[in-house]
């Protein structure tokens, strides 16, 4: 921005600007970039930016744009800037602390919901912001819904997603996966959800600036081969998954041939099948117990 201070810098001007230069510096969707960012500053809609187009901007509303501006271009993701994601619907409150949730996440909770028939109780483990199973009550507002992480920075944050969205029937709770009295004092669910960490060690080098160097590597990745938690699924579903109990996990590129081999391999499900995301990437591995 021009440090001329004669210059009144309007809602349009902001934005024709601020589209150019998010180009010149690389960000994906300056204009929308822009929009959200100046949205946010302001406290209105997208829509409402266009009829206050000659609106000028104060002081202080250009100086927290500026450091918003500032902070995208070091690659920061917007989610973490404005502090919220939309996810099935909602908006969830996000930080530093919680991965960012996807879309593809979405196609999990949603085949959760369509295949899972009624559960009475129902498991998300590695919770982040919430979402998962938040959404999960929200929909399902029949079902007790317990969920977990190892992160007691993240578990602050999917309590306050539980309040704001009022999903009542949602528990959280700071527990290791990896802890096995911790989790049989749970009891056992006729439902497991996850989105677990399945990115490998060596692969966590090639993601993207946003995604490597801003979003928690504890939720991204299990620093190994990427099958880590998957085996443990395996066998914590011994005590923790009820008969006939359903456990939905979303899973990485090119891992559905493996997990599928591995949990064949357990003969502890009747049925075991990986579901594709809609870019037809499997993405999705539904497991029912015998």
């Amino acid at each position: 921005m021009e440090k001329n201070k004669d210059v009144i810098w309007t809602v349009i001007k902001i934005i024709k600007w601020g589209s150019g230069y998010l180009k010149e510096k690389g960000i994906d969707s300056p204009r929308l970039t822009i929009e959200l960012l100046l949205s946010n500053v302001l406290n209105v809609t997208r829509f409402e930016l266009y009829i206050q187009f000659e609106r000028p901007l104060l002081l202080d509303e250009l100086s927290k744009l500026k450091g918003y501006i500032n902070r995208r271009v070091n690659r920061e993701p917007i989610q973490y800037i404005l502090e919220e994601e939309h996810f099935y619907r909602r908006v969830f409150k996000v930080t530093p602390n919680v991965l960012i949730p996807r879309p593809e996440t979405e196609i999990l909770v949603e085949e959760a919901i369509r295949r899972s028939g009624n559960p009475i109780r129902c498991l998300d483990v590695g919770t982040g912001s919430g979402c998962i199973a938040i959404t999960y009550s929200l929909e399902r507002t029949e079902t007790e819904v317990v969920a977990i992480d190892v992160s007691s920075k993240a578990i602050e944050v999917a309590k306050e997603n539980s309040k704001s969205l009022n999903a009542n029937n949602v528990s959280f709770f700071c527990i290791d996966f990896f802890d096995d009295n911790a989790l049989k004092s749970l009891g056992s669910f006729d439902l497991i959800i996850s989105n677990p960490p399945y990115i490998s060690k060596n692969d966590i080098s090639t993601l993207q600036i946003e995604v490597r160097d801003f979003e928690p590597q504890i939720a991204l990745t299990d620093r190994a081969d990427g099958f880590m938690f998957y085996k443990r699924f395996l066998q914590v579903s011994k005590y923790l998954l009820r008969h006939s109990g359903n456990l939905f996990l979303e899973i990485g590129f090119g891992q559905s041939i493996e997990l599928q081999n591995i949990f064949n391999d357990s003969n502890e499900f009747s049925t075991i099948s990986v579901l594709d995301d809609l870019s037809k990437i499997p993405r999705i591995l539904w497991a029912q117990k015998k």
